[in-house]
């Protein structure tokens, strides 16, 4: 593969993620080679390759001939997805926690501020819609919770953990934008417990968050 082609794919890969998890496109959504060629001027094959990589992550599906859809929602997967992330990100943060550094610090208080300084969703023209700096925000600041295990390939699957419950909480807040979830607060104390490098109550902590999360999305899935 050429650089040329090899950095086209990257983008692709980017873009199409991106749009996945603001869910311009939602879940079930075709997603037509061609189209998103021409709308992200790139070529179809690095289209291909993107998509191909989105499927390995289960953000995309390739059903039979109909091509490639964006991946199911259900409360089923919602839950198995919360839990496996309690799990495995209470072992990260723990970790994290354990191997606490100056360096670390430095990069939880960047990413914490970041998310609190911007809004879940903004109202332009008198339409309430989300935040992508929001949702990009949100993902640094989970991912810098875990970051700091020590274990790379742990971080990794946190990271995509972390987009498939994004893709869930996105699709809500664009289906019902007006209804509140004030996840800042809960933000907080976490963030406020693990600088005091609590490890148990941080655990606690980022439980709670998630099974509030789920608390609140499981009002408005029907399947």
């Amino acid at each position: 593969m050429s650089v040329n082609s090899n950095l086209q794919s990257v983008s692709a890969y980017n873009k199409i993620r991106e749009d996945i998890l603001a869910s311009k496109f939602p879940p079930n959504h075709k997603l037509k080679v061609k189209e998103l060629s021409r709308l992200y001027d790139i070529g179809v094959i690095p289209i291909r390759e993107a998509l191909s990589r989105l499927e390995s992550e289960e953000l995309v599906a390739h059903v039979g001939q109909t091509g490639f859809t964006v991946s199911q929602i259900s409360k089923e997967d919602l839950r198995s997805l919360v839990e496996t992330r309690i799990l495995i990100e209470c072992q990260a943060l723990e970790r994290s926690i354990k191997n606490f550094s100056n360096k670390w610090e430095e990069e939880l208080v960047l990413a914490f501020h970041r998310l609190q300084r911007t809004d879940r969703v903004l109202e332009v023209n008198g339409v309430r819609a989300i935040n992508r700096n929001w949702i990009a925000y949100h993902h640094g600041f989970h991912l810098t919770l875990i970051n700091n295990s020590g274990l790379p390939w742990l971080n990794k699957f946190c990271s995509e953990l972390i987009d498939h419950s994004t893709k869930y909480g996105v699709f809500i807040t664009v289906e019902y934008p007006n209804l509140p979830r004030e996840s800042a607060k809960e933000h907080k104390k976490l963030y406020e417990s693990v600088l005091a490098r609590d490890s148990e109550s941080s655990k606690n902590l980022l439980k709670q968050h998630y099974h509030a999360s789920i608390d609140h999305i499981l009002k408005f899935l029907t399947k």
